[in-house]
């Protein structure tokens, strides 16, 4: 790796963000039905929206074992691009992050969000060490906070990344670090999806008086999976993802969607979206995988 890119990596795990304004809700789309009015997505949008990777030469396809200096430690990721990529076209990113002992290349399959993508958008599949992510150690402290700081760092700098359309996808465990994320990233993260998962909490963070955990940066939006037969993630801790971001983005009411166990909610800052699925065990949910990409790709 160049010694640039270990400097743009150091530089951003290091220091804090500037608070951006968030763009102004569209209208969302779950499995081809639409929630309001406005044309359907387009392809993805041209390089003025995009990173300082735009207009550069660049290799597509599958970049394995890519490692990235964290905090004194070779942390290790997995990078897909789209082999119809154009380094003139701003591409949405998405980070997926895996369950406990698992890895990027499991949880690449295990997702198959690419395939629904069609070559709309990069991904970047983290390790986390020793196969868990570290949800309890404050955003300055956490490794894996600034892992995703620094491999978003790098890969725009290379690729032409439209930086307002950032979104993470967690399963299980890498669930519950999406939503850390979602959380403590707010002015970069657009959206998360999550499938049988829970949080975001901190163990030092900000509670109102309610007992709401207080984001340090703007809401998100948010999709939430969970199985009614899942004995390894009990689904309350789904709800309290739910209740979460329903509060955080201030929404007012439901409708229930397609496919079935499926919720709309009303009247938010950002769209929420959340299905409770009967028999359905601690995985991914099959049809989740194809709302995901849909809720991701209506964020524009």
């Amino acid at each position: 790796m160049r010694a640039s890119c270990v400097i743009i990596v150091v530089a951003v795990a290091a220091c804090g963000e500037q608070r951006s304004t968030p763009p102004p809700q569209q209208p969302y789309y779950y499995g081809g039905q639409q929630s309001g009015g406005g044309a359907p997505p387009s392809s993805v949008p041209p390089a003025s929206s995009g990173s300082p990777g735009c207009n550069k030469p660049a290799r597509t396809g599958v970049h394995a074992n890519q490692r990235i200096p964290i905090f004194g430690k070779q942390r290790s990721y997995t990078l897909v691009v789209p082999d119809s990529y154009q380094a003139t076209t701003a591409y949405p990113i998405v980070f997926g992050l895996h369950g406990n002992g698992g890895n990027g290349a499991g949880i690449r399959a295990q997702l198959d969000l690419e395939r629904v993508a069609q070559g709309k958008a990069i991904f970047v599949y983290p390790d986390a060490i020793g196969g868990g992510w570290d949800l309890d150690n404050a955003a300055g402290k956490n490794g894996d906070v600034g892992l995703f700081d620094g491999i978003l760092a790098v890969v725009q700098s290379s690729f032409c990344v439209d930086l307002q359309r950032v979104f993470i996808a967690g399963f299980s465990n890498g669930a519950y670090m999406a939503n850390q994320l979602a959380c403590r990233r707010g002015s970069r993260v657009r959206a998360v999806a999550t499938f049988a998962g829970g949080g975001p909490y901190e163990n030092h963070g900000s509670y109102d008086e309610s007992g709401h955990l207080v984001c340090p940066e703007k809401s998100v939006a948010s999709l939430v999976v969970h199985g009614l037969a899942d004995s390894a993630v009990a689904p309350s801790e789904g709800q309290k993802s739910i209740d979460h971001w329903t509060f955080a983005n201030r929404c007012s009411g439901s409708t229930g969607i397609q496919p079935a166990g499926c919720v709309a909610f009303s009247g938010c800052m950002q769209p929420v979206l959340a299905c409770k699925v009967q028999g359905l065990g601690h995985t991914v949910w099959a049809q989740g995988k194809t709302l995901a990409w849909s809720f991701f790709d209506a964020q524009r």
